[in-house]
């Protein structure tokens, strides 16, 4: 499993702590989790790393069975486009994980349009990786090249 959990120092023991209890009942190996985030509030009891290489997250990405990541667009997009089974947990402004709810307004936003999964209730976070194992969201379309192509039409 890989966790990405993006560059910025917002804390999220949260989901630390539920991936710790799915270690400490052995559904899971400390060498089975693998997790990226920039701060650590709570001591992860399997494999961490700070900021890692683009080339390294981009290898956990292609050898993970399943990705668990906060809302962040680029940790869910890259996993969308390689088509990897996904659990989204926003950041919750209540908990003080973020300075605000737009994490959980992408994460629904996700949901709605891609029929992602998305982890509010850490209780729910091991049912909703087994379910991601083999639940097919909708495809992830970029309209990258045609912003661009307006862009350059509006410049030139």
């Amino acid at each position: 499993m890989f966790v990405p959990l993006g560059t910025q120092k917002f804390p999220f023991g949260r989901i630390i702590t539920a991936l710790n209890q799915l270690v400490g009942q052995g559904k899971y190996k400390a060498d089975e989790i693998v997790m990226q985030s920039a701060l650590y509030p709570v001591q992860p009891e399997f494999t961490h790393f700070g900021l890692i290489p683009n080339e390294d997250f981009n290898r956990y990405m292609r050898e993970t069975e399943v990705v668990v990541t906060h809302s962040g667009v680029n940790s869910i997009i890259s996993c969308m486009e390689m088509g990897k089974p996904l659990v989204v947990c926003p950041r919750l402004h209540e908990y003080g994980e973020h300075v605000d709810n737009h994490q959980i307004e992408i994460a629904t936003l996700m949901h709605d349009k891609y029929d992602v999964l998305i982890c509010t209730d850490m209780k729910d976070l091991p049912e909703l990786i087994e379910k991601a194992k083999a639940h097919k969201y909708k495809s992830w379309v970029s309209h990258r090249e045609e912003l661009l192509d307006t862009i350059r039409e509006l410049i030139i």
